[in-house]
Protein backbone atom coordinates (compact mmCIF):
# COMPACT_ATOMS: atom_id res chain seq x y z
CA UNK A 1 0.00 0.00 0.00
CA UNK A 2 1.65 3.56 -0.91
CA UNK A 3 2.03 5.62 1.86
CA UNK A 4 0.10 8.41 2.75
CA UNK A 5 1.55 11.79 2.03
CA UNK A 6 0.48 15.61 2.67
CA UNK A 7 0.67 18.90 4.41
CA UNK A 8 -0.78 16.46 7.40
CA UNK A 9 0.33 13.41 7.29
CA UNK A 10 3.14 14.01 9.72
CA UNK A 11 0.77 15.47 12.71
CA UNK A 12 -1.90 12.51 11.36
CA UNK A 13 0.59 10.08 11.80
CA UNK A 14 1.01 11.78 15.72
CA UNK A 15 -2.78 11.51 16.14
CA UNK A 16 -3.21 8.21 15.16
CA UNK A 17 -0.27 7.31 17.53
CA UNK A 18 -1.60 8.63 20.98
CA UNK A 19 -4.82 6.66 19.65
CA UNK A 20 -3.39 3.25 19.45
CA UNK A 21 -2.94 1.52 23.02
CA UNK A 22 -1.91 -1.97 23.25
CA UNK A 23 -5.73 -2.84 25.25
CA UNK A 24 -8.16 -2.58 21.90
CA UNK A 25 -10.70 -1.80 23.92
CA UNK A 26 -9.77 1.55 24.16
CA UNK A 27 -8.53 2.87 21.01
CA UNK A 28 -11.88 4.22 19.73
CA UNK A 29 -12.07 6.35 22.87
CA UNK A 30 -8.32 7.42 22.29
CA UNK A 31 -8.74 8.40 18.75
CA UNK A 32 -11.71 10.46 19.08
CA UNK A 33 -9.92 12.46 21.61
CA UNK A 34 -6.90 13.03 19.60
CA UNK A 35 -9.33 14.30 17.07
CA UNK A 36 -10.78 16.74 19.31
CA UNK A 37 -7.11 17.97 20.40
CA UNK A 38 -6.23 18.50 16.89
CA UNK A 39 -9.24 20.58 16.07
CA UNK A 40 -8.48 22.70 18.78
CA UNK A 41 -5.30 23.71 17.86
CA UNK A 42 -6.09 25.92 14.86
CA UNK A 43 -5.07 25.14 11.21
CA UNK A 44 -2.40 22.43 12.02
CA UNK A 45 -5.99 20.52 13.34
CA UNK A 46 -7.73 21.19 10.18
CA UNK A 47 -4.78 19.95 7.78
CA UNK A 48 -4.74 16.66 10.28
CA UNK A 49 -8.62 16.05 10.06
CA UNK A 50 -8.51 16.74 6.42
CA UNK A 51 -5.83 14.09 5.83
CA UNK A 52 -8.09 11.91 8.10
CA UNK A 53 -11.03 11.78 6.02
CA UNK A 54 -8.92 12.27 2.40
CA UNK A 55 -9.25 10.08 -0.17
CA UNK A 56 -10.77 6.54 0.32
CA UNK A 57 -8.05 3.74 0.35
CA UNK A 58 -5.45 5.77 1.34
CA UNK A 59 -3.40 6.86 4.47
CA UNK A 60 -4.10 5.97 7.95
CA UNK A 61 -7.44 5.10 7.78
CA UNK A 62 -7.13 2.43 5.35
CA UNK A 63 -4.50 0.98 7.11
CA UNK A 64 -6.88 0.82 10.65
CA UNK A 65 -9.46 -0.45 8.14
CA UNK A 66 -7.52 -3.49 7.28
CA UNK A 67 -6.19 -4.09 10.36
CA UNK A 68 -2.96 -3.09 9.73
CA UNK A 69 -1.33 -1.74 12.83
CA UNK A 70 0.78 1.58 12.79
CA UNK A 71 4.53 1.74 14.07
CA UNK A 72 5.01 2.99 17.28
CA UNK A 73 7.32 5.69 16.58
CA UNK A 74 5.39 7.12 13.83
CA UNK A 75 6.20 10.95 13.92
CA UNK A 76 7.95 10.60 16.24
CA UNK A 77 10.09 13.51 15.11
CA UNK A 78 8.78 16.32 16.94
CA UNK A 79 10.50 18.83 15.32
CA UNK A 80 9.13 18.56 11.66
CA UNK A 81 5.91 19.40 11.34
CA UNK A 82 6.19 18.80 7.46
CA UNK A 83 8.71 16.99 4.90
CA UNK A 84 11.63 18.88 4.32
CA UNK A 85 11.02 19.69 0.91
CA UNK A 86 7.42 20.80 1.86
CA UNK A 87 5.66 24.07 0.20
CA UNK A 88 4.48 26.27 2.34
CA UNK A 89 1.88 27.34 0.16
CA UNK A 90 3.27 31.14 -1.25
CA UNK A 91 5.61 29.10 -3.26
CA UNK A 92 8.61 29.28 -0.67
CA UNK A 93 10.12 25.69 0.99
CA UNK A 94 10.37 25.40 5.21
CA UNK A 95 14.05 25.31 6.65
CA UNK A 96 15.92 22.45 6.29
CA UNK A 97 16.84 21.44 9.54
CA UNK A 98 19.10 18.24 8.55
CA UNK A 99 21.71 17.36 9.91
CA UNK A 100 23.74 18.20 7.35
CA UNK A 101 22.81 21.23 5.50
CA UNK A 102 23.56 22.49 2.23
CA UNK A 103 25.80 26.04 3.33
CA UNK A 104 26.42 29.02 0.93
CA UNK A 105 29.63 31.09 0.99
CA UNK A 106 28.96 33.68 3.58
CA UNK A 107 28.50 37.11 2.13
CA UNK A 108 31.83 40.07 2.80
CA UNK A 109 29.45 42.08 5.27
CA UNK A 110 28.52 39.05 7.21
CA UNK A 111 32.28 38.91 8.25
CA UNK A 112 33.29 40.03 11.64
CA UNK A 113 36.59 42.27 11.21
CA UNK A 114 39.77 40.54 13.59
CA UNK A 115 40.19 41.09 16.62
CA UNK A 116 43.35 43.29 17.68
CA UNK A 117 45.80 41.19 20.26
CA UNK A 118 46.21 43.39 23.28
CA UNK A 119 49.48 42.23 25.59
CA UNK A 120 50.76 43.67 28.58
CA UNK A 121 55.25 42.46 28.52
CA UNK A 122 57.05 42.78 31.82
CA UNK A 123 60.95 43.55 30.48
CA UNK A 124 63.08 40.00 32.02
CA UNK A 125 66.67 39.75 32.49
CA UNK A 126 68.48 39.41 29.30
CA UNK A 127 65.31 40.70 27.27
CA UNK A 128 65.62 43.17 24.60
CA UNK A 129 63.43 46.01 22.53
CA UNK A 130 64.04 43.60 19.48
CA UNK A 131 63.80 40.44 20.97
CA UNK A 132 60.19 41.42 23.05
CA UNK A 133 58.84 42.83 19.26
CA UNK A 134 59.48 39.60 17.97
CA UNK A 135 58.16 37.06 20.34
CA UNK A 136 55.04 38.87 20.25
CA UNK A 137 54.71 38.21 16.54
CA UNK A 138 56.69 40.43 14.55
CA UNK A 139 58.72 39.90 12.37
CA UNK A 140 62.75 41.20 12.47
CA UNK A 141 62.04 43.65 9.53
CA UNK A 142 58.87 45.47 11.22
CA UNK A 143 60.56 44.93 14.58
CA UNK A 144 63.79 46.86 13.64
CA UNK A 145 61.98 49.66 12.39
CA UNK A 146 59.91 50.10 15.31
CA UNK A 147 63.59 50.30 17.21
CA UNK A 148 64.61 52.80 15.20
CA UNK A 149 61.58 55.09 15.22
CA UNK A 150 61.46 55.03 18.62
CA UNK A 151 65.22 56.00 19.04
CA UNK A 152 65.26 59.77 18.67
CA UNK A 153 62.95 59.61 22.19
CA UNK A 154 64.37 56.28 24.06
CA UNK A 155 67.65 54.78 23.86
CA UNK A 156 66.39 50.96 23.70
CA UNK A 157 69.44 50.14 25.79
CA UNK A 158 68.22 52.12 28.81
CA UNK A 159 65.03 49.49 29.12
CA UNK A 160 65.31 48.30 32.35
CA UNK A 161 63.97 44.84 33.96
CA UNK A 162 60.12 45.07 35.36
CA UNK A 163 59.64 47.64 33.12
CA UNK A 164 56.16 47.30 31.40
CA UNK A 165 55.16 47.30 27.75
CA UNK A 166 51.99 47.80 26.55
CA UNK A 167 52.26 45.98 22.55
CA UNK A 168 48.77 46.33 20.34
CA UNK A 169 48.95 43.65 17.30
CA UNK A 170 46.91 44.04 14.37
CA UNK A 171 45.91 41.01 12.58
CA UNK A 172 46.84 39.81 9.55
CA UNK A 173 45.31 40.11 6.27
CA UNK A 174 45.98 38.87 2.85
CA UNK A 175 48.17 41.12 1.66
CA UNK A 176 50.40 40.94 4.83
CA UNK A 177 53.42 38.66 3.77
CA UNK A 178 53.78 35.43 5.61
CA UNK A 179 50.43 36.37 7.75
CA UNK A 180 52.41 37.55 10.38
CA UNK A 181 50.52 40.67 12.05
CA UNK A 182 51.68 43.96 12.19
CA UNK A 183 52.10 46.38 14.84
CA UNK A 184 48.80 48.74 15.68
CA UNK A 185 50.31 50.44 18.97
CA UNK A 186 53.61 49.64 21.06
CA UNK A 187 53.93 52.25 24.39
CA UNK A 188 55.44 52.17 27.92
CA UNK A 189 57.03 54.46 31.05
CA UNK A 190 59.85 55.71 30.63
CA UNK A 191 59.62 57.72 33.76
CA UNK A 192 56.43 58.30 36.15
CA UNK A 193 55.47 61.55 34.16
CA UNK A 194 57.07 60.56 31.02
CA UNK A 195 55.61 57.81 28.07
CA UNK A 196 56.52 56.94 24.50
CA UNK A 197 54.14 55.41 22.01
CA UNK A 198 54.40 54.03 18.53
CA UNK A 199 51.01 53.79 16.53
CA UNK A 200 50.27 53.02 13.34
CA UNK A 201 48.26 55.51 10.91
CA UNK A 202 45.57 54.99 8.42
CA UNK A 203 48.34 55.54 5.46
CA UNK A 204 49.58 52.24 7.56
CA UNK A 205 53.15 54.24 8.71
CA UNK A 206 54.09 54.02 12.17
CA UNK A 207 54.76 57.03 13.78
CA UNK A 208 56.64 58.10 17.85
CA UNK A 209 55.50 60.79 19.96
CA UNK A 210 56.29 61.22 23.62
CA UNK A 211 53.36 61.94 26.48
CA UNK A 212 54.02 63.62 29.29
CA UNK A 213 52.21 64.37 32.45
CA UNK A 214 52.93 68.22 33.78
CA UNK A 215 53.73 67.71 37.64
CA UNK A 216 53.68 70.22 40.69
CA UNK A 217 56.47 70.91 43.20
CA UNK A 218 54.32 70.37 46.67
CA UNK A 219 56.72 70.71 50.20
CA UNK A 220 56.42 67.83 52.99
CA UNK A 221 58.04 68.09 56.22
CA UNK A 222 58.30 64.95 58.13
CA UNK A 223 59.37 64.29 61.69
CA UNK A 224 60.07 61.26 63.48
CA UNK A 225 61.62 59.59 66.31
CA UNK A 226 64.15 56.57 65.38
CA UNK A 227 62.99 53.38 67.86
CA UNK A 228 64.67 50.70 66.35
CA UNK A 229 66.82 52.02 63.00
CA UNK A 230 66.57 54.77 60.90
CA UNK A 231 65.18 53.03 57.90
CA UNK A 232 62.66 51.06 59.57
CA UNK A 233 61.16 54.57 61.32
CA UNK A 234 61.58 56.44 58.23
CA UNK A 235 59.28 53.88 56.79
CA UNK A 236 56.99 54.34 59.62
CA UNK A 237 57.38 58.54 59.08
CA UNK A 238 56.32 57.96 55.28
CA UNK A 239 59.38 58.18 53.61
CA UNK A 240 60.43 55.97 50.38
CA UNK A 241 63.73 54.01 50.91
CA UNK A 242 65.30 55.89 48.53
CA UNK A 243 64.91 59.07 50.57
CA UNK A 244 66.12 57.85 53.49
CA UNK A 245 68.95 56.38 51.76
CA UNK A 246 69.95 59.82 50.79
CA UNK A 247 68.96 60.71 54.03
CA UNK A 248 71.71 58.46 55.45
CA UNK A 249 74.09 59.62 52.69
CA UNK A 250 74.05 63.01 53.84
CA UNK A 251 74.97 62.40 57.26
CA UNK A 252 77.31 59.46 56.71
CA UNK A 253 80.45 61.24 56.84
CA UNK A 254 79.93 62.42 60.57
CA UNK A 255 77.34 60.05 61.88
CA UNK A 256 78.18 56.13 62.76
CA UNK A 257 74.88 54.96 62.09
CA UNK A 258 75.96 51.44 64.26
CA UNK A 259 77.13 53.50 66.95
CA UNK A 260 75.66 57.17 67.45
CA UNK A 261 71.96 56.16 66.83
CA UNK A 262 70.12 55.50 69.86
CA UNK A 263 66.52 54.76 70.71
CA UNK A 264 64.49 58.32 71.49
CA UNK A 265 66.84 60.12 68.90
CA UNK A 266 64.60 62.29 66.12
CA UNK A 267 64.64 62.69 62.62
CA UNK A 268 63.74 65.74 60.69
CA UNK A 269 63.11 66.88 57.34
CA UNK A 270 61.63 69.15 54.10
CA UNK A 271 61.29 67.54 50.94
CA UNK A 272 59.85 67.88 47.36
CA UNK A 273 57.34 65.68 45.86
CA UNK A 274 56.27 65.71 42.23
CA UNK A 275 52.82 65.45 41.87
CA UNK A 276 50.03 64.94 39.09
CA UNK A 277 46.85 66.84 38.28
CA UNK A 278 44.65 64.53 40.57
CA UNK A 279 47.16 65.26 43.43
CA UNK A 280 48.77 61.88 43.45
CA UNK A 281 52.76 61.69 44.81
CA UNK A 282 54.37 60.53 41.38
CA UNK A 283 57.77 61.09 42.39
CA UNK A 284 59.81 62.36 45.55
CA UNK A 285 62.43 65.31 44.57
CA UNK A 286 65.16 66.98 46.59
CA UNK A 287 65.58 66.77 50.59
CA UNK A 288 65.85 70.90 50.77
CA UNK A 289 66.80 70.07 54.83
CA UNK A 290 67.52 67.80 57.10
CA UNK A 291 68.47 67.98 60.95
CA UNK A 292 69.45 64.73 63.56
CA UNK A 293 69.03 64.96 67.36
CA UNK A 294 71.57 62.55 68.70
CA UNK A 295 71.24 62.16 72.34
CA UNK A 296 70.43 65.80 72.65
CA UNK A 297 72.46 67.18 70.07
CA UNK A 298 71.15 68.84 67.05
CA UNK A 299 72.58 68.47 63.34
CA UNK A 300 70.98 70.59 60.92
CA UNK A 301 72.24 70.42 56.98
CA UNK A 302 70.77 72.90 54.27
CA UNK A 303 71.11 71.95 50.89
CA UNK A 304 72.68 74.73 48.59
CA UNK A 305 73.84 75.34 45.35
CA UNK A 306 77.35 77.40 45.08
CA UNK A 307 76.88 79.69 42.03
CA UNK A 308 80.66 79.27 41.10
CA UNK A 309 80.55 75.12 40.72
CA UNK A 310 76.93 74.67 40.13
CA UNK A 311 76.96 71.56 42.18
CA UNK A 312 74.50 70.74 45.03
CA UNK A 313 75.87 70.68 47.97
CA UNK A 314 74.91 70.29 51.81
CA UNK A 315 76.14 72.89 54.38
CA UNK A 316 76.13 73.09 57.87
CA UNK A 317 74.13 77.02 59.58
CA UNK A 318 78.02 78.00 59.42
CA UNK A 319 78.34 77.36 55.27
CA UNK A 320 80.69 74.50 55.59
CA UNK A 321 80.11 71.62 53.48
CA UNK A 322 79.50 68.41 55.27
CA UNK A 323 81.42 66.24 52.63
CA UNK A 324 84.23 64.82 53.47
CA UNK A 325 87.20 63.07 52.07
CA UNK A 326 85.58 59.47 52.85
CA UNK A 327 82.69 57.88 53.59
CA UNK A 328 82.47 56.86 57.54
CA UNK A 329 80.15 53.65 55.70
CA UNK A 330 80.48 52.94 52.69
CA UNK A 331 77.23 50.87 52.30
CA UNK A 332 73.80 50.84 53.16
CA UNK A 333 71.93 49.09 56.42
CA UNK A 334 74.82 47.13 57.05
CA UNK A 335 75.62 46.84 61.08
CA UNK A 336 79.45 46.36 61.85
CA UNK A 337 79.97 42.41 62.71
CA UNK A 338 83.50 43.12 63.34
CA UNK A 339 85.59 45.77 63.96
CA UNK A 340 89.37 46.65 63.52
CA UNK A 341 91.95 45.27 66.01
CA UNK A 342 93.02 42.04 67.64
CA UNK A 343 90.35 38.83 67.34
CA UNK A 344 89.90 35.18 67.14
CA UNK A 345 89.66 34.00 63.21
CA UNK A 346 86.32 32.60 62.38
CA UNK A 347 87.89 30.16 59.72
CA UNK A 348 91.62 29.93 61.42
CA UNK A 349 90.55 29.12 64.80
CA UNK A 350 93.32 31.63 66.46
CA UNK A 351 93.98 35.35 67.13
CA UNK A 352 94.74 37.70 64.45
CA UNK A 353 94.67 41.05 63.38
CA UNK A 354 91.89 42.23 61.96
CA UNK A 355 92.60 44.92 59.93
CA UNK A 356 89.75 46.16 58.50
CA UNK A 357 85.60 46.51 59.70
CA UNK A 358 83.16 43.79 58.47
CA UNK A 359 79.64 45.30 57.38
CA UNK A 360 77.48 42.36 57.51
CA UNK A 361 74.84 42.52 54.90
CA UNK A 362 72.55 40.43 52.56
CA UNK A 363 74.43 38.86 49.43
CA UNK A 364 73.83 41.90 46.45
CA UNK A 365 73.80 44.58 48.72
CA UNK A 366 75.43 47.66 46.83
CA UNK A 367 78.78 48.55 48.05
CA UNK A 368 79.72 52.52 47.68
CA UNK A 369 83.12 54.21 46.91
CA UNK A 370 83.96 55.64 49.78
CA UNK A 371 85.40 58.65 48.02
CA UNK A 372 86.61 60.05 44.21
CA UNK A 373 89.09 58.17 43.49
CA UNK A 374 90.87 55.89 40.73
CA UNK A 375 90.59 51.92 40.66
CA UNK A 376 93.67 51.12 41.39
CA UNK A 377 93.46 47.02 41.58
CA UNK A 378 90.56 45.02 40.60
CA UNK A 379 90.15 41.08 40.81
CA UNK A 380 90.57 37.76 42.40
CA UNK A 381 92.93 38.46 45.72
CA UNK A 382 93.63 34.89 47.69
CA UNK A 383 92.03 35.16 50.55
CA UNK A 384 90.11 38.26 50.40
CA UNK A 385 88.13 36.87 47.46
CA UNK A 386 86.57 39.81 44.87
CA UNK A 387 88.37 42.70 45.69
CA UNK A 388 88.73 46.34 45.03
CA UNK A 389 91.20 48.75 45.86
CA UNK A 390 90.76 53.08 45.15
CA UNK A 391 93.36 55.68 45.33
CA UNK A 392 91.82 58.43 46.65
CA UNK A 393 94.77 60.96 46.75
CA UNK A 394 98.56 61.02 47.46
CA UNK A 395 97.94 59.62 50.69
CA UNK A 396 94.06 57.28 51.08
CA UNK A 397 93.21 54.82 49.67
CA UNK A 398 90.18 51.93 50.57
CA UNK A 399 89.81 48.24 49.76
CA UNK A 400 86.94 46.02 49.47
CA UNK A 401 86.61 42.46 49.71
CA UNK A 402 84.57 39.37 49.53
CA UNK A 403 82.20 40.90 46.88
CA UNK A 404 79.70 38.43 45.11
CA UNK A 405 80.41 40.50 41.35
CA UNK A 406 81.84 43.93 40.52
CA UNK A 407 80.33 46.82 38.96
CA UNK A 408 79.66 46.47 34.97
CA UNK A 409 82.79 48.96 33.14
CA UNK A 410 85.12 49.02 36.05
CA UNK A 411 89.11 47.94 35.44
CA UNK A 412 92.17 49.51 36.41
CA UNK A 413 92.56 53.42 35.87
CA UNK A 414 88.31 53.62 36.15
CA UNK A 415 87.55 56.94 37.43
CA UNK A 416 84.89 56.65 40.24
CA UNK A 417 82.51 59.29 42.17
CA UNK A 418 82.06 59.03 45.82
CA UNK A 419 78.60 57.05 46.27
CA UNK A 420 79.12 55.47 42.71
CA UNK A 421 77.93 51.94 43.03
CA UNK A 422 81.38 49.72 42.36
CA UNK A 423 80.37 46.57 43.60
CA UNK A 424 77.68 44.20 45.64
CA UNK A 425 77.75 42.24 48.84
CA UNK A 426 79.27 38.47 48.90
CA UNK A 427 81.51 35.81 50.52
CA UNK A 428 83.76 34.76 48.09
CA UNK A 429 87.46 33.61 49.45
CA UNK A 430 87.95 32.97 53.09
CA UNK A 431 84.63 34.07 54.67
CA UNK A 432 81.95 32.29 56.89
CA UNK A 433 78.85 34.32 55.68
CA UNK A 434 78.03 37.20 53.33
CA UNK A 435 79.81 40.69 54.50
CA UNK A 436 81.81 43.75 53.16
CA UNK A 437 85.12 44.02 54.81
CA UNK A 438 85.94 47.55 54.45
CA UNK A 439 89.71 48.90 55.00
CA UNK A 440 91.27 52.43 55.18
CA UNK A 441 95.07 52.85 54.22
CA UNK A 442 97.17 56.01 54.88
CA UNK A 443 100.69 56.05 53.15
CA UNK A 444 99.72 51.85 52.34
CA UNK A 445 99.58 50.67 55.51
CA UNK A 446 96.00 49.56 56.86
CA UNK A 447 94.32 51.89 59.67
CA UNK A 448 91.38 51.69 61.68
CA UNK A 449 88.57 54.00 60.09
CA UNK A 450 86.52 54.92 63.36
CA UNK A 451 90.14 57.05 64.11
CA UNK A 452 90.53 58.70 60.99
CA UNK A 453 90.13 62.62 60.95
CA UNK A 454 88.92 62.93 57.58
CA UNK A 455 89.26 67.03 56.20
CA UNK A 456 85.93 68.79 56.36
CA UNK A 457 84.90 69.62 52.57
CA UNK A 458 84.03 73.20 51.49
CA UNK A 459 83.76 76.06 53.44
CA UNK A 460 81.37 79.20 52.12
CA UNK A 461 82.93 82.61 51.87
CA UNK A 462 82.14 86.49 50.84
CA UNK A 463 79.85 86.43 47.82
CA UNK A 464 79.08 82.54 48.03
CA UNK A 465 78.33 83.05 52.02
CA UNK A 466 76.06 85.80 51.58
CA UNK A 467 74.40 83.39 49.02
CA UNK A 468 74.10 80.58 51.30
CA UNK A 469 72.86 82.31 54.30
CA UNK A 470 69.87 84.16 52.10
CA UNK A 471 69.02 80.24 50.84
CA UNK A 472 69.06 78.90 54.29
CA UNK A 473 66.46 81.86 55.71
CA UNK A 474 64.17 81.06 53.18
CA UNK A 475 64.37 77.52 53.74
CA UNK A 476 63.78 78.39 57.27
CA UNK A 477 60.66 80.27 56.39
CA UNK A 478 59.22 77.25 53.98
CA UNK A 479 59.79 74.88 57.23
CA UNK A 480 58.17 77.01 59.25
CA UNK A 481 54.91 77.35 56.87
CA UNK A 482 55.06 73.49 55.59
CA UNK A 483 52.81 71.27 58.16
CA UNK A 484 53.79 67.97 59.47
CA UNK A 485 53.28 65.26 57.69
CA UNK A 486 52.00 62.54 59.82
CA UNK A 487 52.83 58.54 59.30
CA UNK A 488 48.66 57.90 58.45
CA UNK A 489 48.96 60.83 55.83
CA UNK A 490 51.80 60.25 54.20
CA UNK A 491 51.74 60.21 50.51
CA UNK A 492 52.10 57.46 48.49
CA UNK A 493 52.27 56.35 44.73
CA UNK A 494 48.14 55.75 45.44
CA UNK A 495 47.27 58.22 48.05
CA UNK A 496 46.71 62.12 47.81
CA UNK A 497 48.55 63.94 49.82
CA UNK A 498 46.93 65.75 53.17
CA UNK A 499 45.53 68.72 53.42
Amino acid sequence: MPPATGPGNALLKTIVRHSIEDRPSRRAGRFLASVAVAALIGLGAGVGVASLFGTPGHGPQADLAAGTPLPLDAGADDNTLADADADTGDGEKLADDSADPTVEPPAPEDIAAGQAEHEVVSVEQGDTLMSILTEAGLDRTEAYEVVEILRPLFNPRDLRVGQELTIVLAPATAADDENLPRLAELAFDTDVDRRVRVTRGTDGQLSAAEERTELTVALTRVIGTIDDSLFASAGRAGLPPAVTAELIRMFSYDVDFQRDIQPGDHFELLVERHQDPDGRTLKWGDILYAKMILSGDDLPIYRHIPGDDKIPDFFNPKGESVRKALLRTPIDGARISSGFGMRRHPVLGYSKMHKGIDFAAPTGTPILAAGDGTVDKIGRAGSYGNYIRIRHDGRYSTAYAHLSRFAKGLKPGSRVRQGQTIGYVGTTGRSTGPHLHYEILAAGAQVNPQGVKFQSGRKLAGKELASFNARKREIDRLLAETPVQSAMAAPGPDKKPAP
